[in-house]
């Protein structure tokens, strides 16, 4: 590299770094930060690394202890974004752009080694729900939910009666069960 690209790039490198630490910086303080990405028509690509989020909680709703034909017959491990958590902490309330995603497993058994019970098996794919207000201005509470279907880089957006119609009639706070969730009801200030 010549002395001169060397001048120019340390010269301006500084100033670029600067400058994405601010946009960083004003992202985060507002609330922007995304941890999704989209589509152009704003569905929710698969989220990376959510299993290095917040676990928020854990239920299982098993086909025996609903006369053989519970809604999910499965776990739902789940998961919210960084920023959103280190926002609920400070507000008690959901950012805009939080986005859960709730990891499905199936029921292997009922017996083990350690006693009886419930035992996750298999992974059968991932559900999320994203809020926002440009995304989804006319979503009800600015929710959209999303469904993974297997071998989809994105997740379709649901009919806001396949999920929100639920979420809107049994969550505890806006549209999240967090009667379900102990991590969150532990940190809402």
């Amino acid at each position: 590299m010549s002395k001169f690209k060397k001048a120019l790039f340390c010269g301006i490198a500084p100033l670029l770094m600067a400058g994405m630490l601010s946009v960083t910086s004003q992202a985060v303080a507002s609330g922007e930060r995304l941890y999704g990405r989209f589509t152009q028509d704003n569905e929710l690509y698969t989220p990376r690394n959510y299993r290095e989020w917040v676990f928020i909680g854990s239920s299982v709703t098993p086909n025996d202890m609903n006369d053989g034909a519970a809604a999910f017959p499965e776990f739902h491990n789940v998961y919210i974004d960084p920023g959103s958590f280190e926002y609920w902490k400070k507000t008690g309330e959901f950012r805009n752009n939080t986005v859960i995603v709730k990891e499905l497993v199936s029921v292997r058994g009922k017996e083990s080694p350690s006693g009886n019970g419930y035992f996750p098996g298999e992974f059968n794919g991932i559900a999320a729900m994203v809020k926002s207000e440009k995304r989804y201005p006319d979503r009800p509470g600015n929710w959209a939910y999303f469904g993974f279907p297997e071998g989809a880089r994105h997740g379709a957006i649901q009919e806001d009666s396949a999920c929100s119609a639920c979420h809107q009639e049994h969550a505890a706070q806006d549209q999240v069960f967090t009667q379900g969730y102990p991590v969150l009801r532990a940190a809402k200030p």
